[in-house]
């Protein structure tokens, strides 16, 4: 099975918003403000007019997707405005395995050099070991410790796409 990009179209919005909350789900147990994340989880294509939203698919079945915000477009401002930012990185449990979360990942760092952006961030927390593990694979470093949100703590990670000028990138 090949794993297939495309780019979101608006008659995706249903089948995207259950996607992130069946990826989530299984947050719920160890995120004490789980009540207050869950409404929020359809803020990726809530938000479709600012951010580039992916879909992945298996066997024509969308197993996946992520949203990612140029630089220049609304985001925390934790993230330095010129920052391209991964948003809402989310897998069904029958996509993993396959290699979803990797591509939906390249896709975001093929944007970010298309924005001849010097960093690609993003914010995740320690709760999401296989996306962790994925992001530092693919050479993102902790930048920082955030405000714990949802009952859990966060860190800002970000990746350099240019190695020469990656440390004066760095927002403090």
């Amino acid at each position: 099975m090949s794993v297939k990009i495309r780019c979101y179209r608006e008659t995706d919005k249903l089948a995207v918003d259950q996607v992130v909350r069946d990826a989530w789900i299984e947050l719920a147990s160890v995120m004490s403000g789980w009540d207050e994340l869950a409404p929020r989880l359809g803020a990726l294509t809530a938000n479709a007019n600012d951010v580039e939203i992916m879909v992945a698919e298996l066997n024509d079945k969308i197993v996946g997707t992520v949203g990612y915000v140029a630089p220049n477009k609304p985001k925390p401002d934790f993230f330095a405005p010129e920052w391209p930012m991964i948003r809402f990185m989310s897998v069904l449990p029958a996509g993993r395995g396959h290699g979803v979360g990797q591509v939906l990942l390249d896709e975001c760092i093929q944007r970010a050099r298309r924005d001849n952006a010097q960093l690609i961030a993003l914010h995740t927390t320690p709760v999401m070991e296989a996306a962790q593990h994925l992001y530092r694979r693919a050479g993102f470093e902790m930048v920082r410790h955030l405000p714990d949100m949802f009952g859990v703590p966060y860190v800002l990670m970000t990746k350099p796409l240019d190695e020469s000028n990656a440390t004066t990138q760095l927002k403090n």
